[in-house]
């Protein structure tokens, strides 16, 4: 049947879920998205291991892109797609280590790019860097950029000390390769001054914001809110954003 779709929201949700090979953290975990009303959500640390990877999938989230480390439970990320978004993919890339995926295709006729990250917990500002290269010779249209950086971008504001244990250069390098692809970090753009983190270090005491939601900068028309979700069953909190997107109900003469 054919229609168009009216403008909604696009309900954006990323998390670190410390490892899904427990068939009730994947129950969980897909029950914990629908609540959420996400529509997009990426994932990391799935833990799944090469072609022997658990299903990650229901009735309420068919589909879902996977890049998994082949040789160890460890690392691995995931975009899933509810069955409410009409996505219709036309490329992916994964990552042979398990540390980002790319897709990209269309939502009611308008083109996406959809990246989930994982940066490893050493020379973040590397992989960072390497990553938005790899994406940007494979990236068309609206980019949405979401995942675990392992970095506070901004150690005053990001980190309960207001300082980091890293090098100050990581920060400097990882925010001017952001700036180089046109990116701008969805919950800080409305939160210029706030402190609110979304993962507790108990080895350092330290609570820090280490997870977050890209949009291009020419895109942040579309932006509509942006939260970080208390951290329950993980490590890490959620943290969403919503976009404005051509993804209400379709809409033809035949319905209903």
């Amino acid at each position: 049947m054919s229609g168009h779709f009216q403008q909604a929201d696009l309900c954006l949700w990323s998390n670190n879920v410390r490892g899904l090979n427990a068939p009730e953290r994947r129950t969980h975990l897909l029950r914990t998205l629908w609540a959420a009303r996400a529509s997009l959500a990426f994932v990391q640390e799935t833990h799944f291991q090469g072609r022997n990877a658990p299903a990650l999938r229901d009735t309420r989230f068919p589909t879902g892109y996977f890049a998994n480390h082949p040789h160890a439970k460890k690392s691995g990320v995931a975009i899933l797609i509810a069955r409410t978004v009409p996505f219709q993919s036309q490329a992916e890339l994964a990552d042979p280590e398990g540390r980002y995926i790319f897709v990209k295709g269309t939502i009611a006729g308008h083109l996406y790019t959809l990246a989930c990250v994982y940066a490893p917990n050493t020379a973040q500002h590397h992989f960072l860097t390497r990553t938005l290269h790899a994406l940007e010779r494979f990236r068309e249209g609206l980019l949405i950029l979401a995942g675990d950086l392992n970095l506070a971008l901004d150690p005053r504001l990001d980190t309960s000390l207001r300082s980091s244990s890293l090098p100050a250069s990581y920060q400097r390098k990882a925010l001017m390769a952001l700036k180089n692809a046109g990116l701008a970090d969805s919950w800080r753009v409305p939160h210029p001054l706030r402190r609110d983190y979304s993962y507790y270090s108990a080895v350092h005491s330290r609570y820090s914001r280490l997870d977050y939601i890209f949009l291009p900068i020419e895109y942040l028309s579309l932006f509509q809110s942006s939260g970080i979700h208390t951290a329950t069953w993980s490590d890490h909190a959620p943290v969403w954003t919503k976009i404005a997107s051509p993804l209400g109900g379709s809409m033809s003469s035949g319905d209903g």
